[in-house]
């Protein structure tokens, strides 16, 4: 009979738990509970008040009937770090050594801070060379030992803890069809966009916009007449408040609560409705982005379906508003597969997928652990180890005795061929010294290349990439640059195409994964009336020159080695996701 957890994942609104079967695949949810947390007792995954949870997580188990000591925490935190690399492939048992050797390389952090995680992703072959894909985390020290320190005062064992990411991927793959997919899962803080293929990851990305930022501007417009958080959500899954197109197409749309034409004769209604589907747009727009670029990284992939999950599975029209505006065909991910629940889990088919991050935690976690734990594990097995070889090598220095004599001659008649081969390898001192003076040539020219570099020389490439990505409505009047950036005049037809302008600008690249331009400030925008009505709007737009090298310059040769220094990139090495 497989082993049974209690799985838990802290959000940072709502706590979720599952009595599950641990380590997998096809796992059977025994029990399942939630509950509301208290405000201000979560802060980006740490708990603040521990001895407040433990007490609240104590009450749920005995409610729920829940006797399981075995934990596994599952965790959302912007604070753990995320990159997915490629390393030389190495028995398993080898992979932990290498890692811990390695992750500074990868991480721009004091690792001695920070505690090491990983998940084979799949195994890469080259012709005869084979490499592994891990995805590398990173947490710190303190987090971990936060969530050990709430174990302690719930009077449970820690069994292993997780990343939301990492579980959610668990569940995630097991409900795609063949081919490449993009996941997009809605929490009420953040958005995962995972692209996988069947059961394997091949890009992950976090968007800090979720649920809540649509429910604000709700409660923002007294037209949609929302009291609260809840019932803001229930209108959005009840009624279509989100148009279909970010262009606003002239829809004809009667909720529950006014009749059709009131509906129509309502422009403060129409105005709301505009903004809702603004605040779905910053997501969207946010998870074209990411498509893009894996297009660009990937051009010889082709995107089959996009799979929405999580909390915005439930909003009416947001399904047909990412079709229409991505040109895949989207699927609801409204139920798990390869799930069993008992007879007695009385929570809907929706209310399946909010548990993900819970579920995938047990499946297989990514395993974080207190460092005292790892290295005293590490140091049994060697203080035993040691032992095996002491009592062996008494009895082998026992047996040496009889035979001294012998080893003694071979070893001198060793020594003298090593001392021939020593003298006949001198030359080899010439060709160090060749290679110190060449080694301090090309760093010289290279220190020389950077000090002659301008902040300004690559505005003729700038300007034709922002011919590019500016939106076919919109008109550049001026532009004027200076040695630290450029200012821009613009005329548009809509306010949308400046916010598809911004977003399209923040991820211009002079070379791949280096931005070309920060600090991108727009100070406002003014309509410019025609006739009674606004036809056009203008605005200025500023923008710094981002710091940008090329692969050459970012080599930094050390000892005649040239390493790479490029840190983690983007939300690649950023921060995991903060779940609800």
């Amino acid at each position: 009979m497989a082993k049974k957890v209690l799985s838990i994942e802290i959000g940072q609104q709502v706590t979720k738990a599952v009595v599950i079967d641990y380590l997998k695949k096809n796992p059977h949810v025994y029990n399942a509970f939630a509950f509301d947390n208290p405000s201000d007792i979560i802060e980006d995954g740490y708990i603040k008040d521990r001895d407040r949870m433990a007490v609240l997580l104590r009450d749920q188990m005995r409610d729920n009937g829940v006797k399981e000591k075995d934990v596994v925490f599952s965790i959302a935190s912007s604070k753990i770090a995320s990159r997915e690399v490629v390393v030389p492939f190495v028995p398993e048992k080898q992979l932990d050594t290498l890692i811990n050797n390695t992750s500074q390389d990868y991480f721009p952090v004091n690792m001695d801070e920070y505690t090491v995680a990983y998940n084979v992703l799949e195994t890469v072959k080259e012709g005869d060379k084979k490499s592994l894909k891990l995805l590398l985390l990173a947490a710190p020290d303190t987090l971990i030992e936060n969530y050990y320190s709430l174990a302690d005062l719930m009077g449970v064992h820690v069994v292993s803890i997780d990343y939301f990411g990492n579980g959610s991927m668990q569940v995630l793959q097991k409900h795609i069809g063949s081919g490449y997919s993009v996941c997009v899962q809605i929490g009420s803080l953040n958005t995962m966009v995972s692209v996988l293929k069947e059961n394997q990851q091949i890009m992950q990305r976090t968007i800090p916009y979720g649920t809540g930022a649509i429910i604000e501007t709700m409660l923002q417009h007294p037209a949609l007449e929302c009291r609260d958080e809840t019932d803001a959500m229930e209108m959005l899954c009840r009624e279509n408040v989100v148009y279909s197109t970010l262009d606003y197409e002239d829809e004809t749309v009667r909720g529950t609560r006014i009749s059709e034409d009131q509906w129509k004769r309502s422009s403060q209604s129409k105005e709301a409705r505009k903004a809702v589907t603004d605040a779905v747009g910053g997501i969207l727009l946010s998870v074209i982005r990411v498509v893009d670029y894996f297009n660009s990284r990937y051009p010889d992939y082709q995107l089959g379906y996009i799979y929405i999950t999580g909390m915005g599975v439930k909003i009416r029209g947001l399904d047909m508003l990412f079709e229409r505006e991505m040109d895949l065909p989207v699927r609801k991910l409204e139920t798990l597969n390869n799930i069993t629940f008992s007879r007695g889990f009385n929570r809907s088919l929706q209310d399946q997928t909010e548990f993900i991050g819970a579920i995938g935690a047990a499946i297989d976690p990514v395993g974080f652990y207190l460092k005292e734990l790892k290295y005293s594990k590490s140091s049994s097995t060697n203080t035993r180890t040691s032992k095996i070889i002491f009592a062996a090598s008494i009895v082998a220095a026992l047996g040496m005795v009889g035979f001294g004599w012998f080893q003694l001659n071979a070893a001198n008649q060793a020594n003298d061929d090593l001392q021939m081969q020593k003298a006949n390898l001198q030359y080899i001192n010439d060709i160090i010294e060749e290679n110190d003076r060449a080694t301090k040539e090309y760093n010289d020219m290279a220190n020389l290349h950077k000090t002659t570099a301008t902040t300004n020389q690559k505005l003729v490439e700038i300007i034709g990439l922002l011919e590019k990505a500016l939106p076919k409505q919109m008109q550049v009047e001026t532009l004027r640059s200076t040695e630290t950036g450029i200012v821009m005049s613009v005329r548009t037809k809509t306010k949308i195409s400046a916010a598809k302008m911004l977003a399209m600008f923040e991820e211009i690249e002079v070379v791949t994964d280096v931005k070309a331009l920060q600090n991108i400030q727009v100070a406002s925008i003014a309509g410019v009336a025609e006739g009674n009505e606004i036809g056009e709007y203008a605005f200025s737009v500023s923008a710094d020159y981002a710091p940008w090298e090329t692969q050459q310059d970012k080599d930094v040769v050390i000892d005649g080695v040239a390493e790479d220094t490029e840190t983690t990139e983007g939300t690649d090495a950023t921060a995991g996701t903060t779940a609800e």
